[in-house]
């Protein structure tokens, strides 16, 4: 049974979606992608020059880093300035994954895994240790809660947005 005018097609029992749904379809995947995109960019840039500050500048602009990327008061003597290099050796190869990943999504979607484990761990962290974290390194709450949100997002926005081999135009 054939309807006219792009309503819908039945044949043999199946109902198959009209043209308007399939082009509506391919825009959610289309403004999915560019939304993983754009997710997955910000937050490597962010570990990027994160970590390249923290592995090259000298200790007290490493302070000054941490005060504007983390709202962390850090006074850095020799052990704790050797630690924040081996750290941001991590997040500066954290931030290489999360650019690759959003350069190839589909190619590379097997880093996305990683990538929300890291991502959920460290969201959970900043939960359990809230108030830890604000004693210790004289974090405000509301930068603490600005942190989680933004984790949150984050996480929701690549999990919910993840690339799949079948809603890419290039399969690279």
């Amino acid at each position: 049974m054939e309807m006219t005018g792009m309503t819908r097609i039945v044949g043999k029992g199946r109902e198959f979606s009209t043209l308007a749904s399939v082009h509506r379809s391919r825009r959610v995947q289309f403004v999915k992608q560019k939304l993983f995109r754009l997710t997955t960019g910000i937050a490597a840039l962010y570990h990027l020059v994160l970590g390249a500050a923290l592995l090259v500048l000298p200790e007290g602009a490493m302070g000054r880093t941490a005060a504007l990327f983390l709202g962390m008061e850090l006074e850095f003597d020799p052990r704790l300035l050797l630690i924040g290099r081996f750290v941001a050796a991590y997040i500066l190869a954290f931030g290489v994954m999360l650019a690759l990943l959003c350069w190839r999504p589909v190619k590379l979607r097997a880093l996305l895994a990683p990538a929300l484990v890291l991502f959920g761990i460290r969201l959970m962290n900043k939960l359990l240790f809230l108030t830890t974290i604000e004693q210790t390194f004289g974090v405000t709450r509301g930068r603490s809660v600005f942190a989680m949100i933004s984790l949150a997002l984050i996480f929701g926005v690549m999990a919910w947005t993840r690339p799949s081999s079948g809603n890419s135009e290039e399969k690279r």
